[in-house]
């Protein structure tokens, strides 16, 4: 119950402290139409549904088309933003009709309104997750060098994590593991763990998972961590970098990813 509401709030903690700022400064012309209370209410109501829209659009994107847009910390936000601008466009007309504001008389004024908010939050948001999912996916530097090679020599054992790491990951399990981990797979802030016996869905954040099982496997994507000895092949589409799995998966490589996994000897 403690990670839920943990997980709870780092989602909802930040559309919401945005939509108080903006209910207290009262942007685009809403310090004159709205009191106080209806305003602060209509921002955090606004802010936080399409927060959670572009949220969606944004992972979408970078899943579909991270690795194949030029410059993806830029098109990439951007690309989510353009895309989540037309729904979220109809949820700010439908709050302004409702709050009493009025019907908007220029769609493609609110438009623009809401391109350049979503815009704005999108592209430091994205970023910085970006960021951060680089720097879990590093490995520790008190590791041994190939500690996480993904084709050992055949006189040594594939490497395994700590027992503490892998006892906490698998405690997170409804029940025992039904098969070897093949990799974790993130949609949205819960873990798809796929593994030789099936796949499981389990509340849980990427960065959490990867650090309990260091040493098992890497981040080789922002949505993705693979175990290392699920590694067969590695493949190329285009501009695309794809892991080959034992259960015949293709997992997608990003970019960002690129540089410490060909150092460790997994491209």
């Amino acid at each position: 119950m403690r990670e839920r509401l943990a997980q709870l709030s780092l989602r909802l903690g930040p559309p919401l402290g945005l939509g108080l700022v903006l209910g207290l400064i009262g942007p685009f012309g809403t310090y004159d139409l709205l009191p106080a209370a209806a305003r602060l209410a209509y921002w955090l109501a606004v802010v936080s549904m399409n927060w959670l829209l572009a949220d969606a659009v944004l992972r979408r994107v970078e899943a579909l088309a991270g690795d194949r847009l030029p410059a993806p910390r830029l098109t990439v936000p951007v690309a989510g933003a353009c895309l989540a601008a037309v729904p979220a466009t109809g949820v700010v007309a439908l709050a302004n009709g409702l709050s009493g504001i009025g019907w908007p008389g220029n769609i493609a004024v609110l438009f623009g309104q809401v391109l350049l908010l979503l815009t704005a939050i999108a592209l430091p948001v994205y970023n910085l997750e970006s960021m951060e999912a680089q720097n879990a996916a590093r490995p520790d530097p008190a590791t041994p060098e190939g500690v996480s090679s993904p084709h050992p020599s055949s006189g040594e054992k594939a490497p395994q994590p700590g027992v503490d790491g892998l006892s906490l990951f698998q405690a997170r399990l409804p029940g025992p593991l039904g098969g070897r981990i093949l990799c974790l797979e993130m949609q949205d802030h819960y873990l798809v763990v796929h593994h030789s016996g099936g796949s499981e869905m389990i509340l849980c954040r990427m960065e959490d998972a990867a650090r309990e099982l260091d040493g098992l496997g890497r981040r080789v994507h922002r949505s993705w961590w693979v175990a290392a000895d699920a590694v067969i092949g590695v493949e190329r589409e285009g501009q695309r970098t794809l892991l080959r799995l034992t259960d015949d998966r293709r997992v997608p490589v990003g970019r960002s990813f690129r540089p410490d996994l060909k150092a460790a000897g997994w491209l």
